[in-house]
Order: structure tokens, then sequence, then C-alpha cells
């Protein structure tokens, strides 16, 4: 069973991966705070990627992806957090990350490309919510 928060759908998209510097957070990387990932899937919350550098929970970076892959004309310019990274092999992590204060209709474009091209054809069993007892 599926218990991921969002519906999500493979990508392969290559973006480029910014440490944000208007948090405060001081991590620096040896090539630079700013390095190319290779996105494997997508969801209308956040994204699956690769790095080659381990990149620590908690930490906010910065992404931009063409729209245009998504139905929008502009680039879209994201701010996530970092929410697991695991290690694959040498230098080559797994990480999932989460949106931060994303714009509604980057939510949109998203979760309509997700909906379009979302690799799980079953019907999704809606889990129990606590509001609900």
């Amino acid at each position: 069973m599926d218990t991921r928060f969002s519906r999500r759908t493979d990508l392969t998209l290559k973006v480029v991966l910014k440490i944000a510097k208007d948090t405060g957070q001081q991590v620096d990387l040896v090539d630079g705070n700013s390095f190319e990932v290779d996105i494997f899937d997508v969801s209308s919350t956040g994204l699956g990627l690769i790095s080659k550098h381990f990149l620590p929970k908690g930490l906010i970076v910065d992404l931009d992806m063409d729209g245009k892959l998504f139905g929008l004309s502009e680039v879209m310019s994201l701010k996530a957090e970092i929410c697991y990274c695991n290690f694959v092999q040498t230098s080559l992590y797994k990480c999932g990350i989460r949106f931060v204060d994303i714009p509604e209709k980057y939510t949109t474009a998203l979760a309509n490309f997700v909906s379009a091209n979302e690799r799980r054809r079953d019907p999704r069993v809606k889990l129990s919510d606590d509001s609900e007892n």
C-alpha cells in the first residue's frame, strides 16, 4: 500500500539546485553551493532527486524548473526543504524534498501534470483521517 501524501509520477529532468542563502544556513560544498541534480519523480508537494552531494534533512534549497513541461510559460522558481537524503553509492544520494510556500498556480500545474501522467492506475484507498473519529 502506498501511503505517500501526494500522488506522483516518474519524470526525468535535470535542474540546478542552489542552497538558499536567505535562510542563514551554513552548508559549504567543495564545488560551490549550486549544482545540477536529476529529478526522478514529481508530485504537487515535492520532488524525488538524485544528488552527488549529501544534503542534510531540513536544508532549504532553491530550484528553477522550466514551466513548459507543466503547461506554464515561465520558469518555476521553487523553494524546498530536504526531507531525507539516503546514500546510494559513492557520490550518489537519493533525496526527497517538500516544496515550501509554493504559489497556487504551480501547485495546480504540477497536480494536473501528475494526474495526466501518474504511474499508478489502480484507484487510491483513502486512509482514515483522525479528525473523522
